[in-house]
């Protein structure tokens, strides 16, 4: 949007800055529907039926978004269409001040994401760490690999061709991990080959700081 600053005063200007800012970080909110369809076994494959109560978006490029709520868990999938031995990463933050990072690729981990106002420390993750929530893992068929590598393929290309079928990434988290009934959440979905440009929702958004995350109420 391009707007003309001409004939504006200073107040006038002031008002137009704050507001712009603001629409910049609007945050949309989700009511977490309650689930009534199939349970979701976490397999990383979206089952019929299995998402179907879910709430859903569209995030771009074959990437789609699926929320519900269970018996006190709250359901969140990353599906790929098609799946091409993607990750995903989902931020959640309970009051908008501690960012906790739960990954899920081959290994499943998590860390605490923390901003400073001089630099950001990149932690570690505690990989196996799965306190209160649990996800899929992308596995693949070993034995083919090898064979895959003795005929002359590339060990990166030998193990994608060796996957199990996945559609993507299905995550289980306990209600009671985080104390709010109100989260933040922002989700990341890199994929291969430019793993440098995630899809990233909602757009526009930084891992360290939680404006315009999406806000998901639980109750």
């Amino acid at each position: 949007m391009r707007i003309d600053l001409r004939g504006f005063g200073v107040m006038g200007l002031i008002a137009v800055l704050l507001a712009t800012a603001g629409s910049a970080v609007d945050a949309e909110t989700v009511k977490i529907p309650e689930a009534k369809g199939a349970p979701v076994l976490l397999d990383g494959l979206f089952s019929p039926g299995e998402w179907d109560d879910a709430w859903q978006r569209d995030l771009g490029s074959g990437v789609r978004l699926y929320l519900k709520k269970m018996g006190g868990h709250v359901f969140i999938g990353v599906r790929y269409s098609p799946f091409k031995g993607s990750v995903a990463d989902l931020f959640i933050s309970p009051e908008g001040r501690a960012i906790f990072h739960l990954h899920a690729s081959a290994q499943i981990g998590e860390r605490r994401v923390q901003a400073t106002s001089s630099r950001w420390e990149n932690p570690e993750f505690v990989w196996g760490d799965t306190s209160d929530w649990y996800a899929n893992e992308i596995r693949w068929n070993q034995k083919r690999m090898d064979q895959l590598i003795k005929e002359g393929h590339g060990q990166n290309e030998a193990q994608a061709m060796s996957f199990y079928r996945y559609d993507g990434f299905e995550f289980q988290i306990r209600a009671s991990k985080f104390s709010s009934k109100s989260w933040l959440l922002r989700v990341e979905a890199p994929f291969p080959p430019d793993w440098e440009r995630p899809i990233v929702f909602p757009a526009g958004t930084a891992m360290t700081k939680t404006d315009g995350w999406l806000r998901l109420i639980l109750d």
